[in-house]
Parts: structure tokens; C-alpha cells; sequence
């Protein structure tokens, strides 16, 4: 069976960032190998460092490993020293998103909120974006395979990056670490707007002032319901109106979500996957997104997605009444699970 280095961010170690979806995607590949009883080797890559990454290569018996699995596309020069010294060692990259649009929908984001920008910080983005870019270009040329987290983003960006052949979709699904026995918790009319464990960002800011316009245009409507926004939020940035809870950082959302009959995430802006989308799934909580994020969703969750138009008052009112029908059958979870570890078999010879 083949023998595999891994090499993460020093993220995963950190217990702030065991929630982080980052963190929850690489745990996806433990499982995979631990599934599939492969060998491997941990390599934590201190502050995402190449150069650290590359020096502890250069300590390595690589001569043992038939593939390397590289977390991030930021590690060009030690991808590099393995084509060069050993060939015989598959190159994997894992991006978590797609870069370039990434930071270009940073930018927007950061836009529209403000409402006007700053010409030398949008000069500043945009040579970050290019600087990006080129990142993800060089690690995916120097790689064998680059697993892109979507299907859309293998279409639309991966596949150009890389060419048709490197690229291939590996979905994100939630490992069996994150899912824990749902209490019988009777569902509340709860609506939650899920933050980060790890911070804020224009996105999830972007998310959270849609959900309080949302809240704010039902006004006396949806009785009965009420609305939370969890995780660290600098409220002087934002308006909220009294239905909105705010939580603060929560340890985990699992009990939250056992409660909660929706799940809000309201922002066309940002790549990669909506990990806590999944979460919300398992609990069984209705998924509320826009038209434009649900057209990058994975087929296989797009029965408990339920879209709303943020800009028209009737629409989020419209989504909460539906959130009261019988909840879907079937488990979307196991299925890109299949799909991801189908992938990673055929990249690594397992089963041919």
C-alpha cells in the first residue's frame, strides 16, 4: 500500500483551530488514509513556511514515500525539490479555494460594505490577488494532481490553472471526528447565522449585515422565530435589530444547531466550501443561501438549500415558512464522502 507524507499547517494543531474548515478538510484526509489503513507521515509546516517545509524534506528518507500531500497551495520550492530529486514521489495539492477569485471577491466585499474604497488599498488587493494567482499557478504546475474542494471550481478555474488532467474534485465532507450523537432536542424556530472560530473577514461580516437586513425587513413578521449571530463580531461595524442574539465564540455550534430549525448564510462573496453548511445538514437545519453561492454547491446538497433573494423583503420571510416542511431524505455527507475517497483511490493506485 502506498506510503504517504502529509504535510499541514501548524493550524491544526492549535485547539482555536480545530473548528476552523480548514482544519475540518484536512482532517477529511486522515481519515481517508486511517480508512484505508495507508501509511503516513505527518509534516506540521511551521507558520506555512516553504522554506521550513523544504528543509525538513531535505531530512527526510523520502525514498519510503510514493506520494506527498501538500495542504495549501504555498509550498512551490519544496514541490520543486521532490520533482527534481524524487521523481518517483507523487506531488498531491490541496487548495481550500479558488485564490485568485477569492481575493478578488475580498476586495468587493470590502467595497460594498464600505460603500466607496481607497485607490491604494484596492492596488494593494489586487497585486495580493495576482500575487495569488501566480502562486496557485506555479504549485499546480509543479504538482501531479491538484484536488480542488468543488466541482465549479475545478470547471471554472482549477482546470485552467492546472490543466484538464491534474485537476480533480475531491469534495469536502465533514470527518467522522466532527459528527457527534444529535441530542433529541425539539427544533425551535431558530435561525443562525454561523460566524468564525477564527476571526472575522469581509465575507462573514458580508453574511451577517444581509441576515440583520433580513431579520430587520420582517418586521413584526415571522412570529415566534428568533435569530441568532454567533462567534466574534465587532457590533460597532453593524447595526443589529433587537430579534438578533448575539452569542459571542461558542466552544462548538453542535448544540446551537440541535436547537435550530435554519441556518443562514447569506453572502454571494467567497470560494472554496461552506463547511458549515454540512454541519448545518447534519443537524438537520434547512440551509439558507443566495441564488449565486448555490449555483457552486454540490449537487448533492442542493435539497435543504433554500435560496434567498437578500434585496427583496418578501423572500427571507417566504424561506422561513418553508423551513416548517418535512425535512429531506437522505445523507449528502456520505455520498461526497464516497466521492472524495473514490478520487484519492484512483490518484493513488488503490484498488486498480
Amino acid at each position: 500500500m502506498p506510503s504517504i507524507l502529509h504535510i499541514v499547517p501548524d493550524t491544526v494543531t492549535t485547539p482555536r483551530g480545530y473548528y476552523l474548515g480548514s482544519t475540518k478538510d484536512i482532517h477529511g484526509r486522515t481519515e481517508y488514509f486511517e480508512a484505508r489503513a495507508l501509511g503516513y507521515t505527518t509534516l506540521v509546516a511551521e507558520s506555512r513556511s516553504d522554506d521550513f517545509v523544504l528543509s525538513a524534506l531535505k531530512e527526510q528518507d523520502l525514498r519510503r514515500h510514493d506520494a506527498a500531500l501538500f495542504e495549501l497551495p504555498t509550498y512551490p520550492n519544496s514541490l520543486s525539490f521532490l520533482r527534481k530529486h524524487f521523481p518517483h514521489v507523487k506531488r498531491i495539492t490541496r487548495p481550500i479555494n479558488a485564490d485568485f477569485y477569492h481575493h478578488l471577491h475580498a476586495l468587493l466585499t470590502n467595497i460594498c460594505l464600505n460603500g466607496m474604497h481607497n485607490p491604494l488599498q484596492t492596488m494593494t488587493a489586487l497585486r495580493t490577488a495576482f500575487w495569488r494567482l501566480r502562486l496557485d499557478f506555479t504549485c499546480a504546475r509543479r504538482s501531479d494532481y491538484v484536488l480542488s474542494i468543488t466541482d465549479w471550481e475545478q470547471a471554472h478555474y482549477w482546470r485552467y490553472i492546472a490543466g484538464a488532467g491534474t485537476a480533480r474534485c475531491v469534495p469536502y465532507f465533514t470527518p467522522e471526528a466532527y459528527q457527534h450523537e444529535i441530542p433529541t432536542t425539539h427544533k425551535s424556530l431558530q435561525c443562525v447565522c454561523l460566524l468564525s472560530s477564527g476571526g472575522v473577514n469581509p465575507f462573514l461580516l458580508d453574511a451577517a449585515q444581509n441576515f440583520a437586513k433580513a431579520v430587520a425587513g420582517l418586521s413584526q413578521g415571522a412570529a415566534g422565530w428568533s435569530f441568532i449571530i454567533t462567534g466574534s463580531l465587532p457590533t460597532d461595524l453593524l447595526a443589529f435589530p433587537q430579534r438578533i442574539k448575539l452569542t459571542g465564540y461558542l466552544e462548538s455550534p453542535d448544540g446551537l444547531l440541535a436547537q435550530s430549525r435554519a441556518v443562514a448564510i447569506l453572502s454571494d462573496y467567497g470560494f472554496g466550501f461552506k463547511t458549515k453548511l454540512l454541519d448545518a445538514i447534519y443537524n438537520k437545519c434547512y440551509v439558507l443561501v443566495t441564488e449565486k453561492l448555490c449555483r457552486r454547491l454540490p449537487m448533492e446538497v442542493l435539497p435543504f438549500c433554500i435560496v434567498v433573494d437578500v434585496n427583496s423583503r418578501a423572500s427571507f420571510s417566504e424561506a422561513l415558512d418553508r423551513c416548517m416542511q418535512p425535512y429531506p431524505e437522505g445523507d449528502p455527507n456520505t455520498a461526497l464522502r464516497e466521492r472524495a475517497f473514490a478520487t484519492l483511490d484512483s490518484i493513488l493506485g488503490i484498488g486498480a
